[in-house]
Parts: C-alpha cells; sequence; structure tokens
C-alpha cells in the first residue's frame, strides 16, 4: 500500500450509535495502519427522508451530525447529494461513485444496500471489488443485550421511554435541541415555570416526565431539571410538547439556544384530577430530580 491509501466506510450515521462508531474506528485504525486516509461517505438527506420524509425522524440535528463527524478522528467526510445517484444501478454506484475515490479497502457493516432498489448487497460488493483489487472488510453489527445496534432501534426505544437503553446505543445521553419559546405560561401559573422547545426534525421521546440536563447557549454546566414530554392532558391540549422546568433556576432565558439531554425516565403522562394533584406530582418528580 502506499502513503495515499484511502479506506472508505460508508453510511446514513444518524445518531452515531455504537455500531457507527465501530465502523469509524475501524475504518481509521486500518487506514493508520497503511499510513493512509480515513474517509467517510454519507448522503444528504437521508434516504428514508428523501422517500417518505416524516417529521421527528432523526437522531441529531444535521448540524450536530457534521460536527460529531468531524470529532472522530476521520480524514474526511464526503456528503453525496442523494438525489443525485439514488437512480444508480448497483454497477453504476460502484464505477462512477466508490471507483474514482480509488479505495484501498472499504469498511462497512454485513447489512449494506447499494444502488437503486436497495438492489446491491455485500456479496455483489464483494465481487466487483474483487475485480479492482480492493479490499472489502465486512463488520458484523455491534450487538447492545444481544440484538445489533440500529438507528432503527434506539428511536424505538425513545418512543418507548426506554432512556437507559437509548442512551446506552448512542453512548451519550439523548438530548434534544431547540431556541426557547414562549409557551402558554400554564407551568409559570403552577409556580414550576417551563423552558419550551420545539425540534421537529428530531426523534420525541415517549409522553412523560423525565430527569435531564440543561446547557444554555455555550455554557459548559448543566443544569438539573424534569422535563415533561406532554399533550398537556389535563387542560386538554392535543399538540405533544416538550416543556422543561430548570430546577432552582430564575433566569429569563426566552430566545436562548438549548440542549436537553435525557439522563432518565421518571414516569409516565396521566391525567391528574385537580391542579393541586398536578402540583404536588411535579414537587415529588422536582425532588427525585435533585436525589
Amino acid at each position: 500500500m502506499n502513503d495515499f491509501s484511502t479506506v472508505l466506510t460508508i453510511g446514513n450515521f444518524d445518531g452515531i450509535h455504537i455500531g457507527h462508531r465501530h465502523l469509524i474506528q475501524t475504518t481509521i485504525d486500518l487506514a493508520r495502519s497503511w499510513a493512509g486516509r480515513a474517509v467517510a461517505m454519507t448522503f444528504t438527506p437521508h434516504p428514508r427522508q428523501f422517500f417518505h420524509p416524516v417529521p421527528h425522524f432523526f437522531l441529531h440535528p444535521e448540524a450536530v451530525k457534521v460536527k460529531l463527524l468531524a470529532s472522530l478522528g476521520l480524514d474526511e467526510v464526503l456528503y453525496l447529494p442523494f438525489d443525485k445517484i439514488y437512480r444508480l444501478s448497483p454497477e453504476a454506484f460502484f464505477k462512477t461513485v466508490l471507483l474514482p475515490i480509488e479505495p484501498a479497502a472499504i469498511v462497512l457493516g454485513n447489512n449494506f444496500f447499494f444502488g437503486a432498489n436497495k438492489a446491491g448487497d455485500i456479496r455483489l460488493l464483494r465481487q466487483y471489488c474483487a475485480q479492482n483489487d480492493i479490499a472489502l472488510h465486512s463488520l458484523v453489527m455491534e450487538p447492545y443485550l444481544g440484538l445489533p445496534v440500529s438507528s432503527s432501534r434506539i428511536r424505538t426505544a425513545l418512543q418507548n421511554g426506554m432512556i437507559a437503553e437509548a442512551n446506552a446505543m448512542l453512548l451519550d445521553p439523548y438530548t434534544l435541541y431547540g431556541r426557547v419559546e414562549k409557551g402558554a405560561q400554564r407551568g409559570h401559573t403552577l409556580g414550576f415555570a417551563t423552558a419550551n422547545i420545539h425540534a421537529p426534525d428530531q426523534v420525541i421521546p415517549k409522553r412523560g416526565a423525565y430527569i435531564t440536563s440543561v446547557y444554555i447557549d455555550r455554557e459548559p454546566t448543566p443544569y438539573r431539571a424534569v422535563t415533561a414530554v406532554t399533550q398537556t392532558p389535563t387542560f386538554g391540549q392535543v399538540e405533544t410538547v416538550v416543556e422543561t422546568h430548570i430546577l432552582d433556576f430564575c433566569r429569563d432565558i426566552y430566545g436562548h439556544d438549548i440542549r436537553v439531554q435525557f439522563d432518565a425516565f421518571l414516569r409516565d403522562e396521566r391525567v391528574f384530577p385537580s391542579k393541586e394533584a398536578l402540583i404536588a406530582q411535579l414537587k415529588l418528580d422536582c425532588e427525585k430530580a435533585k436525589k
């Protein structure tokens, strides 16, 4: 191998979970052993969102994904416009997209598909690579609790309130990003003022109460908080909202950017018979968060 050998990995990389990190680290280690370059290829927009766009799909906003990929030690990240390549056959994708990169090796998960309608699989790619003197490394998907880790599995865990499992697969607490908006002011009238954010692109965890950590703007130190993901059935509202009560906090942060990091699930959402019952439960939630 020469000093300019490129080792390439390919993926959507939504969430940058433990499977993605294993794939990327293997790519980096192989590239370094050859004194070469570690390169990742990803697609924009995400193929699922290109074909069937839905709200609340992503584990990370695109800007966060870009920063995370840039932080992992890769020499380059290639962002391919998916609308320019999705019609390519597997052979055309290999010849017009992969070969020009001149990879000495490609590192992929064993569930990799490529080309229009996912017509190409890892076995076909192995044939193409062998014909062009490219080493292909196919990795078994990283497991968690005996099952393969995937972005879809993490989404499902979040939607079921399984925060500990989602965080373990992500290696970091799941985080919502947003700007504090004016809400209905109900929390303030109850004595529990909240910072409300709207995160239309990201997965919203199951409705309920959570212990969270809140980062404000670029401040390095988080604040302990209780976050409600709710349709506020006590007040008859139907839209799901994310309302965060920061403990022992009295600053005006309307319009500020915050990150709400989900640390633990507290309880399911439920209807309270009275305002007094709701306030009593909120006090219990805050006491649990403080401990």
